[in-house]
């Protein structure tokens, strides 16, 4: 993880960065990357939480504030390769076909759209080096 955020910073990908904590107590972090493509599309690449806050649902807020963060950004859509169980309740869902060419397919990959005037033709999704490079591993 480290290594992504290092390599996003450095190629300048990098969207925005949100540290979650209470008192002295930093209990989360999340990445957003631009995307290449389509414009004003980020990904959510990274969402670190403790253990102990996890039980609290303690991702969920830390996604939802930022996404409101991300919106405040201008960023049109947000994807996210991981579980359909935890991201579909934060407003996440499935990539169709008619929506995107995909690198890594589509079991994992979803959309959520924060514009609702952003165009839902089939667009290309390219990745940032880094993301890419992570997501193959």
């Amino acid at each position: 993880m480290y290594q992504l955020v290092q390599q996003l910073r450095r190629d300048g990908d990098m969207a925005l960065e949100c540290v979650a904590s209470e008192g002295d107590d930093v209990y989360g972090y999340l990445v957003f990357s631009h995307l290449k493509s389509p414009e004003n599309w980020w990904c959510l690449a990274v969402v670190a939480v403790s253990s102990a806050w996890r039980q609290k649902d303690a991702d969920a807020y830390l996604i939802r504030q930022s996404l409101e963060l991300a919106r405040k950004q201008a960023a049109q859509a947000v994807l996210v390769l991981g579980d359909p169980a935890f991201y579909t309740p934060l407003g996440f869902a499935p990539v169709s076909r008619r929506e995107a060419i995909l690198p890594f397919g589509e079991e994992r990959t979803q959309v959520l759209y924060l514009d609702e005037n952003t165009p839902q033709e089939l667009r290309r999704v390219i990745y940032p080096d880094a993301v890419g490079r992570a997501a193959r591993t």
